[in-house]
């Protein structure tokens, strides 16, 4: 029951994973499975962060967390301690995300966990390009990159790649964000993972608006909004909107731009993320702008 909620997940059909998930944690607790128990909890809580949930995430993986290493299940308190860290960085919970990315990484280390360790470094680089120190994100995830071909990982070598794309993105490479937006979005599809797919199409969205062209953007936003509607990835659709606003901001089409600003806006609000006081900002800028104009 676990593993098919792994399949739904990774296929975007959450509200089943999470019903699996359930579902097992439940028998887990009757047969007195305490190792299972962890990883339903764990992976519960990977549902809740991919629907944006992210206080009922967090308790998920701290109780996950605790019984691991109560039961002394190294390899489970690493992956909890990936978890939790990846849904303090969506929180902006930065140096509690490092942390807990920090001792991931030793421990992955210590037990030879090279796929998770490539995770624990890919992780820390999203740390570090959340707080703008690029050269240093570019080196973890360039490390990660390295370790998921060595060791054929496909899945994680398409989630650096997306990772990359990003960082190139912010320091205005967008020809070489662009390219590492797309082989990850190949990698995605081909192995159907629909989670990874939709931040790839918002990456690559991203990339073509960073170079002008505004209508492979929109195409590349457009795509990700409806594929994370359908899977219900509420964060991801905020991105999709921000995208489509900078495009029809950068068109004249104001109107257009205002309204996928507001629905940005309200979705991020509700996530509960740092990402909602640079909407925010955008949308007072616009309306200040273009008050003045009205004037």
């Amino acid at each position: 029951m676990s593993n098919l909620g792994l399949v739904y997940w990774r296929q975007g059909r959450y509200p089943q994973a999470a019903e699996d998930h359930q579902q097992a944690l439940v028998l887990f607790r009757e047969i007195g499975d305490r190792s299972g128990e962890a990883n339903a909890l764990d992976n519960l809580g990977l549902v809740y962060r991919r629907q944006g949930y992210y206080p009922q995430a967090a308790e998920d993986h701290q109780q996950a967390l605790v019984l691991f290493r109560e039961i002394g299940y190294r390899s489970g308190e690493a992956d909890a301690l990936t978890s939790l860290g990846t849904v303090y960085c969506r929180q902006g919970h930065y140096s509690q995300a490092a942390e807990h990315h920090q001792q991931a990484l030793i421990l992955f280390r210590e037990i030879g966990d090279r796929a998770g360790e490539a995770n624990a470094l890919d992780n820390l680089g999203l740390v570090y390009r959340r707080q703008g120190y690029y050269p240093q994100a570019v080196e973890h995830h360039q490390q990660a990159l390295a370790l998921c071909r060595e060791i054929g990982y496909r899945s994680g070598e398409a989630d650096v790649l997306t990772s990359l794309g990003t960082v190139y993105c912010r320091q205005g490479h967008y020809g070489q964000a662009a390219e590492h937006h797309q082989r990850a979005l190949a990698l995605f599809r081909e192995i159907g993972y629909h989670g990874g797919e939709v931040e790839a199409l918002n990456g690559a969205g991203e990339a073509h608006y960073g170079t002008g062209q505004l209508r492979e953007a929109c195409i590349q936003h457009t795509a990700a909004l409806t594929l994370a509607v359908q899977i219900g990835e509420r964060y991801e659709q905020a991105r999709a909107h921000n995208g489509l606003a900078h495009i029809h901001h950068a068109a004249g089409e104001l109107d257009q731009a205002r309204h996928h600003w507001r629905l940005a806006l309200t979705l991020y609000t509700d996530l509960g993320v740092p990402d909602a006081d640079d909407i925010q900002a955008h949308l007072a800028a616009f309306d200040h702008d273009h008050d003045d104009h009205g004037n």
